[in-house]
């Protein structure tokens, strides 16, 4: 609801396109089966296109962040390491979650928004306008997940 009601209506500028709702897809359990993940990623994106008028680019750009999100889980993760709970600071670290978050969400912005331009004309400004994109939204979402995490750590 954030990304329809607040986000989208922010009027920042044509050049940042803030996108916070791939991180209800990244922050899914490893547990998830694929085949699952690939359809609420799917059904998430579409639900937003609907919410928002779009043709579909929400959902094509959630439903490759659903569809890479094991590789690149199984990427970044070291070998013998096994993970028991929900994707997060805490748990993970700090580094481990920040190259996981920015190279997902550098993955979906640079895929929704070729997408939307429909072209590589202008290939300087569709590399500044997700630069811009992706540092805004990783900003935002780090943002949330500070303000409404339950494993913050307390002061002793």
């Amino acid at each position: 609801m954030l990304q329809v009601l607040v986000l989208s209506n922010l009027g920042l500028s044509t050049f940042i396109t803030p996108n916070i709702f791939p991180l209800f897809v990244l922050l899914l359990p490893f547990s998830t089966p694929r085949w699952l993940l690939i359809i609420i990623s799917f059904l998430a994106g579409l639900s937003l296109d609907v919410l928002l008028g779009s043709i579909g680019m929400n959902a094509a750009a959630c439903l490759l962040i659903g569809y890479l999100r094991p590789f690149l889980i199984s990427l970044i993760t070291p070998k013998g390491t096994e993970f028991e709970s929900n994707p997060n600071v805490y748990a993970q670290g700090l580094t481990w979650f920040l190259i996981y978050l920015t190279t997902s969400v550098l993955i979906h912005h640079s895929f929704y928004l070729l997408i939307e331009s429909g072209t590589f004309y202008n290939l300087l400004l569709l590399s500044g306008r997700i630069l811009a994109s992706t540092v805004f939204s990783i900003t935002l979402m780090f943002m949330l997940l500070y303000l409404f995490s339950a494993n913050k750590k307390r002061r002793v």
